[in-house]
């Protein structure tokens, strides 16, 4: 019974031997994982949403050789995440805008698989705004440079000229004058519609234009 009783203490020695070199190698291997050059704090000196192409979550080694979860983005330091949080975490974006981390006056989300910092304090629906608000003007843009490509590959060359007479009543219509901020200063025929984009010489389609404000009508379209 004695002989039983000593294997019994020496498996628990030699057990407990073992979990003390164990936890020594993984807290002397432990460490903060190092901060990226992206990831360095940095300053932001206006209101803003922006998508973050660095962020990301990654994972190393802790205590007893256990995983550890952080996120890192452009300007946020390696933050430590709680694996059970990062789960919810996963399935929560997919639906509604997640707050992640928080860092020099920056606040990263994660949404519909995308990450984005932003400067402003939004709140959650603030995110979704912005972000609906920016696909919508990136697929304008896009729609807009499709049409021209298409335009330009239909009717190459030099633009048609604009008739005599539809110059004359146009002239007269507008007395000669800027519509815009009314001189009689470098005036141009302006087409409303751009003829890039499907806009006619037409009585219709034109006006008079300085080449100021012409050229700040191009500047916006």
């Amino acid at each position: 019974m004695a002989g039983f009783v000593d294997s019994v203490l020496n498996l628990v020695l030699l057990a407990a031997l073992a979990f003390v070199v164990v936890a020594g190698l993984s807290l002397w291997q432990r460490q903060w994982p190092k901060t990226p050059p992206f990831a360095r704090p940095r300053g932001t000196s206006s209101t803003q949403l922006r998508p973050d192409g660095n962020a990301e979550f990654f994972h190393d080694r802790g205590f007893l050789f256990l995983r550890r979860w952080f996120f890192v983005g452009t300007g946020c330091p390696p933050t430590r995440i709680d694996r059970r949080r990062l789960d919810g975490m996963r399935v929560e974006q997919l639906n509604r805008p997640v707050r992640v981390a928080s860092s020099g006056g920056r606040t990263w989300w994660w949404f519909e698989s995308s990450f984005y910092w932003e400067s402003g304090g939004y709140s959650a629906q603030d995110v979704v705004a912005l972000v609906r608000d920016r696909r919508r003007k990136e697929k304008a843009r896009l729609d807009r440079a499709h049409l021209l490509l298409n335009t330009d590959a239909r009717s190459p060359g030099r633009r048609p000229a604009i008739p005599r007479e539809v110059k004359m009543r146009v002239f007269q219509r507008d007395g000669g004058r800027c519509v815009q901020c009314g001189t009689d200063f470098e005036i141009q025929y302006d087409h409303i519609i751009p003829v890039a984009l499907g806009g006619s010489s037409t009585e219709e389609n034109l006006q008079l234009l300085c080449a100021q404000c012409n050229q700040s009508k191009g500047a916006n379209l």
